[in-house]
C-alpha cells in the first residue's frame, strides 16, 4: 500500500473517531437538556458525516455538485436539501430513475420511527436504491432558486381511501375496463415526478413550496396554493400521489363554555387575507409520528449534467422535469 493511501486511511480513521465522539457528546447533551429540537435531522446530519468519514463514499457526489454549480451554490443545495416525512401508508422513496424504476426497489419499511435512505430490495446491479433528489439551479432577479426534483416509480393518487375501495371491489375494475379498456385504478400511472423548491432572496431570507396535483403548495390549505412560505425544514409527502406541502397544525382556539358538544377545537384557517390563528410546525419525532428521510442523507444529482436522452418515459402522459414549465420559470403556478 502506498504512503498516500496509508495517510488517507489514517486521516479517515481520525475523522471517524472524532465524529463518533461528537455524536456521543451531542446525544448526551440532548438527553440532559431535553430541548425542543428536531432530533431526526440532527441525527441524519451526524450519521451522514460519520459514514462519509469512514468510507469516503460521499466525495464523488459532492464533487459533482461543486463542478456543476461551484462550491458556494453546491453548499447551499446541501444546506437546504429537504427533509421528507411520509404520510402513513406511503412506502416509496424518491430514487434515481437510472437504477430503479419499480416500486420493489424504492419501497422501504412503513415504520413511523424510521429515518431511512435505502430501499428494501437490490436494484439494477444488485445495489439497494438510495433516496435521491435531482437538482436544478436558477438565478433570476437577484434570487437563487434551488430545485429538488423527486422521482418515484409510480403514482397511485388516493382520495378518501378510494384506492383501497377499488382494490376490494369486484365490479369497479370491470366497469372501468368495459368503458375505458383497462381495469387499472384511474388514479394510477407509472413514473411520477414531484418537486420541492427553495427560493433564496437577496436579503438572505428563504422560502419553500412543493408540487401538488398540477400546482404548488406551501402549507396544505387553500390559502397556501401556489404560495411560498417560510421553511420549517420538513416537507410532507402524501400517500400515493406524492404531492407535497410543509406540515403544520392550527393552534387550538380558546375554550368557550358556550360551545356545545362536537364543536372542533382545531379549525382550518380561512383563505387570506382574513386573519387566522398561528400555524404550528409539525416535526417527526416530536409531534408527528411518521417515517422520514432526512435531507442530509439524500443523494443530490445535478440535472444539468445528465443526458436527457437516456430517460425513456414509462407513461407518456408524465413529463420529466426538463419538459415542465417550472424548469425554466421558477415562479409559475403550473407543476
Amino acid at each position: 500500500m502506498s504512503a498516500d493511501r496509508r495517510r488517507e486511511r489514517g486521516q479517515a480513521s481520525v475523522e471517524l473517531v472524532g465524529l463518533t465522539l461528537l455524536l456521543s457528546l451531542a446525544l448526551g447533551a440532548l438527553a440532559a437538556a431535553r430541548p425542543v429540537v428536531d432530533g431526526r435531522s440532527v441525527g441524519g446530519f451526524l450519521a451522514r458525516h460519520i459514514l462519509c468519514a469512514g468510507t469516503r463514499g460521499c466525495q464523488k457526489a459532492e464533487k459533482a455538485l461543486e463542478l456543476a454549480y461551484g462550491e458556494d451554490v453546491a453548499g447551499a443545495l446541501r444546506e437546504h436539501a429537504p427533509n421528507l416525512v411520509y404520510e402513513p401508508g406511503e412506502r416509496e422513496l424518491p430514487v434515481d430513475w437510472r437504477r430503479c424504476r419499480q416500486p420493489r426497489c424504492s419501497n422501504a419499511p412503513n415504520d413511523p420511527a424510521l429515518d431511512t435512505h435505502l430501499g428494501n430490495d437490490g436494484a439494477r446491479g444488485g445495489h439497494r436504491a438510495r433516496a435521491t433528489a435531482f437538482t436544478r439551479v436558477i438565478r433570476r432577479d437577484g434570487r437563487l432558486y434551488l430545485q429538488y426534483w423527486l422521482y418515484y416509480p409510480d403514482s397511485n393518487s388516493a382520495v378518501a381511501g378510494s384506492d383501497r375501495v377499488w382494490e376490494r371491489s369486484w365490479i369497479l375494475p370491470r366497469i372501468h375496463d368495459l368503458l375505458w379498456g383497462s381495469p387499472d385504478y384511474p388514479g394510477f400511472h407509472r413514473d411520477d415526478w414531484e418537486g420541492v423548491f427553495v427560493r433564496v432572496d437577496p436579503d438572505g431570507s428563504t422560502w419553500v413550496r412543493a408540487s401538488a396535483h398540477g400546482h404548488y403548495q406551501g402549507c396544505q390549505w387553500r390559502e397556501c396554493r401556489n404560495q411560498w412560505i417560510r421553511p420549517t425544514g420538513w416537507v410532507r409527502v402524501s400517500r400515493g400521489s406524492h404531492a407535497g406541502h410543509v406540515p403544520f397544525r392550527v393552534t387550538p382556539r380558546a375554550y368557550d363554555p358556550r360551545d356545545g358538544p362536537g364543536v372542533p377545537r382545531f379549525t382550518t384557517p380561512p383563505q387570506s387575507p382574513s386573519p387566522h390563528r398561528p400555524r404550528v410546525p409539525l416535526v417527526p419525532g416530536r409531534n408527528l409520528d411518521e417515517r422520514s428521510t432526512s435531507g442530509e442523507g439524500l443523494r443530490l444529482i445535478p440535472l444539468e449534467t445528465l443526458d436527457r436522452g437516456s430517460y425513456r418515459p414509462l407513461d407518456e402522459g408524465v413529463r420529466p422535469p426538463w419538459r415542465k414549465r417550472a424548469y425554466t420559470d421558477p415562479e409559475t403556478g403550473e407543476s
